[in-house]
């Protein structure tokens, strides 16, 4: 049988013991039928794959003794993506790909080019944990709540550095601007942004950048955008 992966929460670890629950707990149970002394692959988004053996399986919890600790991968940047809400669920193939990547975390956000004010972030997490498992990934990447312009560009002073992926500017490139070991890219819808936003992102610390003279899809700059920080960064180098 092959040996499947599941996420959970650090405080579910207890020494060689790990608690499962949740959606976690049903997929194993429900979808994948697993019985006691069946092996599971559990990871705690600390870059570590901890194999382990089901122990005991009961009501709404399934208890894993944990065989052998591998350390598979190991983040020194975090990087954030802000994504502009896109329509007919475009956003989905972008958190698919962020997560590949290794984007800790994917914020969409309404700005005044969108065209879509929708968003469920239950359906976005749901995409991410389904990618991290395909992937193989040792990190299971955050999908936060929709949130508008104003509210993000609040948030830019929580970042060592926050890259605007801006179609006007021509000079500055995302590997000049990107510094720092906490990162936020922000790419804006298919209509991208407006001057006033720009002028609003920069006002609040935000370095307008380029990404280059080809024209891009709004879901093809997000994923070419974070591509190019994690490079920059170094984060996609073997050590």
């Amino acid at each position: 049988m092959e040996i499947r992966r599941f996420f959970v929460q650090p405080s579910d670890i207890n020494g060689d013991l790990i608690a499962l629950s949740g959606d976690e707990f049903l997929h194993m149970t429900r979808v994948l039928r697993y019985k006691v002394g069946y092996k599971a692959v559990i990871l705690a988004n600390d870059g570590k794959e901890r194999l382990c053996t089901v122990s005991r399986i009961g009501d709404g919890q399934a208890e894993l003794v944990v065989d052998s600790v591998r350390e598979v991968d190991k983040k020194s940047v975090n990087l954030t993506l802000y994504a502009g809400l896109l329509k007919n669920n475009k956003l989905d193939f972008v958190i698919q790909k962020a997560v590949e990547l290794g984007v800790d975390k994917v914020v969409p956000f309404v700005s005044a080019n969108c065209a879509e004010s929708k968003f469920s972030s239950e359906r976005g997490a749901r995409i991410a944990l389904e990618a991290a498992k395909q992937c193989g990934s040792a990190y299971l990447s955050e999908v936060g709540d929709l949130s508008t312009f104003d509210s993000i560009a609040e948030e830019f002073c929580n970042y060592d550095s926050v890259l605007f992926a801006y179609e006007c500017e021509r000079k500055t490139s995302l590997a000049e601007a990107a510094k720092g070991k906490n990162v936020a890219i922000v790419v804006g819808p298919e209509g991208g942004f407006t001057r006033e936003e720009a002028e609003k992102a920069g006002a609040n610390g935000a370095t307008l950048v380029t990404l280059g003279r080809r024209i891009l899809r709004a879901e093809t700059a997000a994923i070419v955008a974070s591509a190019l920080v994690l490079d920059s960064l170094g984060e996609l180098r073997y050590e």
